[in-house]
């Protein structure tokens, strides 16, 4: 039994049955114990996933050429932000700020970019990282930020896939909650009385799920918290949320949801066992994203496949310049790289952007950079489902 799991089995003794959002947050976010507030490696070919910044530079660069086109779109004002939420190792901040740096340093006069970042030891990862930007990066959290609004860029890349989610479930005609107790000297999974039940329903609604009889879905009361405070935080701009999931009919009629574990890259459904130890993710529903957005005050720009998001940013422009024929090996690595955005199941086609924008005068579409290779790309008009 490791630490985590005395404390939460200590909690359910005194306090009774947990919901699986206050198991899961405990799971990723104990200060002591957490999976995501430990100083162990989770990401890359050491940890127990892989993240789009995690497999190549390419990504930071096509999301630095997407900064450039906000700050050209928003009028280039003088007090330019960038908030990435949840910036893990800090290594897409540095290529982000790398590419910047080469590509535009007009921009990094104006930039501030802020990290909003819960966990002590990925701060601590993020400035050694970024120490070569000491005049631009800060840390700030969301809460901080709505006291005086920013004008630019909020953004998130595989944050809201983590926060925390409860279960529903649909048996004989009635909603029933999933939470987690012990019996027999066992963790496992019981189905209750729903804890908050006109909240689910909203969600429900907000979502587009149908939950049928034996299907189960999460509800992410803690996503909606996210976007609330993302909302609050952006005067004037974009909101872009990178991540995997869909739409909610994509996401209905299943019967154990999208909950899941991840450790050394094996996926798994045993979700209770060693808390801390591994990771907890479900699919992001992004109707729901969209549809509070909606009442935050946020307009849907864009909802579409990363691969499609990446190729308007220009990476068919960097595929081209990799394949010339007088480049050698790094050039044959920089495309087996850049190929993981394109190959189907891959990263790009797993993954959606949704993009949401605040604030009169902007684009009607996503603002692009144009492309030497395509002769320019426009943003879709219809998300993508």
């Amino acid at each position: 039994m490791n630490s985590l799991e005395a404390v939460i089995r200590d909690r359910i003794a005194r306090h009774g049955p947990l919901t699986f959002r206050d198991f899961m947050a405990l799971a990723l976010y104990d200060p002591a114990h957490g999976y995501y507030t430990t100083a162990s490696q989770r990401i890359g070919r050491a940890g127990d996933f892989y993240t789009a910044s995690s497999i190549a530079g390419h990504f930071g660069k096509l999301l630095a050429r997407q900064i450039q086109t906000i700050w050209q779109a928003l009028g280039q004002p003088a007090d330019f932000t960038v908030v990435e939420c949840g910036a893990g190792t800090g290594d897409l901040a540095a290529d982000i700020l790398t590419a910047l740096a080469t590509d535009a340093p007009d921009i990094l006069r104006h930039l501030r970019y802020v990290i909003d970042e819960h966990s002590p030891a990925m701060r601590a990862a993020q400035a050694v990282r970024l120490a070569a930007f000491p005049e631009q990066v800060r840390w700030q959290t969301l809460d901080e930020l709505s006291c005086t609004p920013i004008t630019g860029l909020i953004f998130s890349n595989e944050l809201v896939d983590a926060l925390p989610v409860h279960l529903l479930t649909c048996r004989r005609g009635q909603y029933l909650e999933g939470l987690v107790s012990v019996s027999q000297g066992q963790i496992h999974l019981i189905w209750e009385t729903p804890t908050l039940p006109h909240d689910f329903a909203a969600y429900l609604a907000l979502g587009e799920i149908q939950l049928a009889e034996g299907e189960q879905c999460e509800v992410a009361l803690d996503a909606l918290d996210w976007l609330t405070k993302a909302a609050a935080a952006l005067a004037r701009g974009y909101l872009i949320t990178i991540d995997y999931g869909d739409t909610g009919s994509h996401l209905s009629g299943r019967p154990t949801g999208t909950i899941r574990s991840f450790t050394c890259h094996r996926v798994s459904e045993d979700l209770l066992s060693n808390p801390g130890q591994q990771d907890l993710t479900a699919d992001v529903n992004f109707s729901a994203l969209v549809n509070h957005g909606v009442r935050r005050g946020l307009r849907c720009v864009q909802l579409t496949r990363q691969s499609d998001y990446l190729i308007q940013l220009g990476l068919l422009d960097l595929l081209a310049a990799a394949t010339r024929p007088e480049h050698g090996r790094e050039a044959l690595q920089e495309r087996l790289a850049l190929k993981h955005f394109l190959v189907p199941g891959g990263f790009g086609d797993r993954f959606k952007v949704l993009v949401q924008a605040r604030g009169d005068r902007l684009p009607t579409g996503l603002p692009v950079p144009r492309s030497a290779f395509t002769g320019g790309w426009k943003a879709p008009a219809a998300a993508d489902g």
